[in-house]
């Protein structure tokens, strides 16, 4: 038997405060998503108040006040530097692993290590991560990924030692009896609702139904979900590979009416997906862009408008795409419309190496390839947008709104400096 390990930071955005700031340990923290607009992270404290995630910020403001609660605007790039960080401890210690978001990670290891051993390295991983990285994580051992996903649930409840084996058989039925069906990974409201209504109210309950039955009911995917539960894996953990498509999107911080403003934001936009683009790799045959109108604020009511182009040849050419999103930008704008979000998608990625010259067109500009390595390259190396493109603007009063944003930061320009005498 193989072994899946879910492992899991607790309440990741807050521990990355936190991690900055020892002053918020034992206090209760939120951090808002884009916009400051919902909870997207909680710690155990603002948990306690009733605080759920997904919860509007002007709904809880009052209570955040009251119990004063520290809240935050999302910092992203601080926390995909940590991320970073926490995965490659987990990719120096693991035989097999899938980076699932930002703050989970599925590892494997072989049949041939004994679940005390198991054990051992998960308490090792645990303390290895909390002591280089400086973030507190959960780990939940399992003969499948979807066994592992219950025990890193188990695991998050007694947090004093954050690590759960579900490998045994009796152990298995013993939570699986008390675990809710629709808190299996994979299983939605709509088919917990399905569930209920054929009297499956409990996992054990799930996992103990006919397989055919289940499989007439929910398809291949429930059936694999309850052979699962039964310790059987199928599902194998993912090879990464690049992406197919890359879509960049922002809400803005205020309504935007102003054409040029809405070519800044595409143009920022762009930049930000090539730098993706050209990390995997990868060639773009066609971009889509899209406007997001508001028609009525009180009732949340939208228009949406999109349009696609292609390009002569695949390109990974940032100035050459950003020239693509404006001319369909000119044929979708509206002077009446009070616009709330854009966004593109590059479509149709192929790898840089398999685009073919093309018969009038030639191959793809070395000196310009060159380009945006170095551009890449010093963004990189001395921190974003140390070169970027003029027509990403320079005010940009259309960002998306981080009024409560820590100012924190990973690098070594962060650094404070401190002079003797």
């Amino acid at each position: 038997m193989s072994y899946f390990i879910l492992a899991d930071c607790n309440n990741f955005f807050v521990s990355c405060e936190r991690l900055f700031n020892p002053k918020l340990e034992g206090r209760p923290v939120i951090v808002l998503s884009s916009n400051d607009g919902c909870a997207v992270a909680r710690s155990q404290e603002a948990k306690k108040l009733g605080i759920k995630m997904g919860d509007p910020y002007f709904k809880i403001r009052n209570l955040c006040d009251r119990m004063k609660v520290i809240v935050f605007s999302s910092n992203y790039k601080l926390y995909g530097d940590i991320s970073q960080r926490v995965m490659n401890v987990l990719l120096s210690i693991a035989e097999e692993i899938e980076i699932y978001s930002i703050d989970e990670a599925f590892l494997k290891f072989s049949e041939s290590r004994t679940s005390e051993n198991i054990f051992q390295l998960c308490m090792e991983i645990k303390r290895k991560v909390k002591r280089w990285v400086g973030i507190p994580i959960s780990l939940g051992i399992a003969p499948t990924k979807t066994l592992a996903k219950i025990a890193n649930d188990i695991a998050k409840k007694d947090r004093s030692i954050g690590v759960f084996d579900l490998t045994s058989p009796s152990v298995q039925k013993k939570i699986l009896q008390d675990y809710p069906v629709g808190e299996i990974w994979g299983i939605g409201s709509r088919l917990r609702e399905r569930l209920y209504g054929i009297e499956i109210r409990t996992a054990w309950e799930f996992r103990e139904t006919e397989p055919t039955f289940i499989r007439r009911k929910m398809g291949v995917v429930g059936e694999r979900m309850l052979w699962e539960l039964r310790g059987v894996s199928c599902l194998p953990l993912d090879e990464p590979a690049p992406k197919k498509n890359i879509c960049y999107s922002r809400s803005f911080g205020k309504v935007v009416t102003d054409p040029y403003e809405l070519a800044e934001a595409l143009s920022t936009y762009v930049s930000g997906a090539c730098v993706k683009l050209r990390a995997q790799n990868s060639c773009t045959s066609a971009i889509t862009v899209f406007l997001e109108a508001v028609l009525d604020a009180k009732e949340g009511t939208r228009r949406h408008y999109g349009m696609t182009t292609s390009f002569s040849q695949p390109t990974n050419d940032t100035s050459q795409i950003i020239t693509a999103a404006k001319y369909c930008l000119q044929r979708m704008f509206f002077e009446t419309e009070r616009y709330k979000k854009c966004g593109i998608i590059l479509l149709d990625l192929i790898s840089q190496e398999l685009v073919m010259p093309d018969l009038f067109l030639g191959s793809i500009n070395s000196k310009r390839r060159k380009l945006m390595d170095a551009v890449d390259t010093l963004n990189s190396y001395y921190g974003k947008n140390t070169i970027f493109y003029g027509a990403s603007g320079i005010n940009r009063s259309w960002k998306t709104r981080a009024n409560r944003s820590s100012q924190h930061y990973t690098e070594w320009k962060g650094l404070p400096v401190a002079l003797a005498k």
